[in-house]
């Protein structure tokens, strides 16, 4: 990542209140909040799932809509599909540290699902791997890169005109002269039907740049194949004056800095700099991805066509339906920082700073500790603060004790209890005195 990124960090905010759902709330817990907590167990690990799926449904729907809205009707599939490849999700290091810094401090134990789920919430939290399978996959698809900006592209043409169209300025100084208009016979024109802008004659020799040039300008996030259905034939002289017209303004292209200084040479049209800047410049530029590439998520979700940002969306998905690979991975990377993962509450796995220990008879703690431990034993259903309270009550405050001493107090030994396991702090449930398994 370079330091112009999003640093993923959870120093001011809290894991508890990023996870909880928003009608559960530690101040004002009702029985219909814990109810609906219980009635999730039977799902184990998935249990945030029927919370989660209205949200990605209406999102999907919005999404939908607006794709409609900008292609009227349903276009054929794309004609270039990506296949060949897995996509993995890998967790930010300085934000797998801040995470597990905060685990540590508060004594919280949070379900590694959700813990996973979070990380997905937004892609400067993750980075992206890319692996081709093995070579019993028929022709897996091609992957360039731009060393600009790190996205990916199934196509070293559309990657071009996408170079040509962001840093355009970086190789080329382009100016707009006066030229003859186009002669020829020329009956017909294609017109985009996204944008109505005039392409020209699809006998024109600036036809296909023309097409590739737009799809790359405006629009990207749709299929280009898609984009081409969309395009229409029309015959009118109007409009065919005016597309001679517009076409005696020529762009020029003049490379900034042409490889013999003495011998500057100037490329008339969009096609023609396309082909000066594959001779020239796409070595340098464009790397084709043999076997794997690391990248940061904002670059495949944002700065790659279309088919591998459909293709990250769809591994997305799933993953937050389902986010079993991602939690074996944050699962490794937190127990590597000191941390313990554990099974409770049928067969969720929690992260914590220990794993629970039950007591016993052999067990030696002071009264004060036994007392703590029965007062959370029995209110282990009650809401936190509530539970708190009772934990206050377990020990008579000394008559030269502050009241903030006597919270000091409890607080310390509430926090050796958590730290050896004896009590577990669930932070979507409260205190629980630890029991094996």
């Amino acid at each position: 990542m370079t330091n112009k990124e999003p640093l993923f960090s959870l120093e001011h905010t809290d894991l508890h209140t990023l996870l909880m759902p928003s009608w559960l709330k530690e101040s004002s817990q009702t029985p219909r909040a814990n109810q609906e907590y219980e009635d999730q167990k039977k799902y184990g690990e998935r249990s945030s799932k029927n919370i989660s799926q209205g949200r990605r449904n209406h999102s999907q729907k919005s999404r939908s809509f607006a794709l409609k809205r900008e292609v009227k009707s349903t276009p054929p599939s794309p004609s270039v599909v990506f296949h060949g490849w897995k996509i993995e999700f890998i967790p930010e290091q300085r934000g797998l540290d801040e995470i597990a810094k905060q685990i540590k401090s508060e004594g919280k134990a949070y379900p590694l699902f959700e813990l996973a789920r979070l990380i997905l919430q937004k892609p400067e939290r993750y980075h992206l791997r890319f692996l081709k399978l093995p070579s019993t996959t028929k022709n897996p698809s091609r992957i360039y890169q731009s060393l600009l900006d790190e996205g990916l592209w199934l196509s070293e043409k559309e990657l071009i005109a996408h170079v040509l169209k962001n840093y355009r300025d970086r190789y080329y100084k382009v100016e707009k002269i006066e030229v003859e208009p186009p002669k020829g016979s020329y009956t017909s024109l294609a017109i985009c039907g996204m944008s109505q802008t005039i392409l020209g004659p699809s006998n024109h020799h600036e036809y296909q740049a023309k097409v590739r040039q737009l799809h790359s300008e405006r629009f990207s996030h749709v299929p280009f194949e898609v984009f081409k259905s969309r395009i229409t034939m029309v015959r009118d002289e109007a409009m065919m004056e005016q597309w001679k017209k517009d076409q005696s303004l020529q762009e020029i292209f003049t490379p900034c800095a042409p490889l013999v200084e003495s011998e500057v040479e100037k490329l008339t049209g969009f096609a023609q700099a396309e082909d000066h800047f594959k001779k020239e410049y796409a070595s340098t530029v464009i790397k084709e991805i043999s076997e794997e590439i690391f990248l940061p998520a904002a670059a495949g979700t944002n700065l790659s066509d279309y088919s591998i940002k459909s293709a990250i969306q769809q591994a997305l998905q799933e993953l937050r339906r389902f986010p079993l690979p991602l939690s074996h991975l944050l699962g490794q990377e937190l127990t590597h920082r000191g941390l313990q993962i554990f099974k409770a509450h049928e067969n969720i796995v929690y992260i914590s700073v220990a794993r629970p220990r039950s007591l016993s008879q052999e067990t030696s703690l002071s009264p004060s500790l036994i007392a703590l431990i029965k007062a959370i034993e029995s209110h282990q259903k009650s809401p936190r603060a509530e539970q708190w309270q009772v934990m206050l009550q377990s020990r008579p405050r000394n008559s030269d004790e502050t009241e903030e001493q006597h919270e000091s107090a409890i607080a310390k030994d509430l926090s050796w209890l958590i730290h050896e396991g004896y009590i577990m702090n669930y932070a979507l449930r409260g205190f629980a005195v630890a029991k094996k398994g």
